[in-house]
Formats: C-alpha cells, structure tokens, sequence
C-alpha cells in the first residue's frame, strides 16, 4: 500500500503602495469571474506577458531609439549641448551629461532606457563582429 503526501506551500505576496480603492476593485472583478483573488491575478498576469511575447508592446529602448531617428537632424541646431531622451520622447537638452543624469534621475526615476549624447560631439558607429578581433 503507498502512501502520497501533498506538500502545500502559501506564498504572501505583498502589494505596496496599492491603494484601498483598487483592491476592493480587483477584489470584486474576481469574484465576479468565480475566481479567488490569487487566481484573477495569476490570469492577469498571464494576459500581460502574452501581449509582452507576442511584441504589441514597443520596448522603451525601441521607442526612444525611434525617437533620435527622426529628430536627428533637428538635434544639429543644438549642437554642443546634451540631449536626454527617455520614455519615448526628449526630455530637455543641458550643458553637460551630468546635468542630463539629474534630470533623469529626478524627472524619469522609472525610465529603463534612455539616450544621452552630446551633439555634434558624440560620434555613433555600429561596427561588424566578423569572428575575429578589430583594429580601431
């Protein structure tokens, strides 16, 4: 005669910052669905990194890489000063990078990508690997 033993485990996941309104919200659309609260959430979820894969949603790198390729010629009157580029659009032009930094920093905290370059000075090159070493 075997015996099976079912291991169970409950992981608390802790939502910060997630306001009281909401909560009652999301509560109420899962029951409404006939799911618990964990299950409504694990759906979500699921929706959201298939929409991800699938790649309807344009990266931020994506975005502001589109973004200095159709300003660029526009960015020439402004040269020698810095231009910062984040969350799919220009974000100011500054004196120096490090003024461009501070101002992401402070203005896009969240930003995971983004483009600072000094115009007219920064040079871009995109170089060929051909399985070997370069010379520059």
């Amino acid at each position: 005669m075997s015996a099976y033993v079912t291991l169970v485990i409950y992981v608390s996941l802790v939502i910060r910052g997630l306001d009281e309104k909401t909560r009652r919200e999301i509560r109420s659309e899962a029951a409404r669905r006939g799911l618990r609260l964990a299950q409504a959430l694990r759906e979500a979820i699921s929706v959201w990194q298939s929409q991800n894969m699938a790649g309807s949603v344009q990266s931020e790198r994506d975005a502001n890489n589109a973004i200095y390729e159709s300003v660029k010629e526009e960015l020439k009157q402004h040269s020698g000063k810095t231009a910062l580029i984040a969350e799919g659009k220009i974000l100011g032009f500054f004196d120096s990078p490090k003024e461009a930094s501070a101002h992401l920093r402070a203005h896009a905290p969240n930003a995971r990508h983004a483009i600072i370059t000094v115009i007219g000075k920064d040079k871009r090159e995109e170089l060929e690997w051909l399985a070997g070493s370069m010379n520059l």
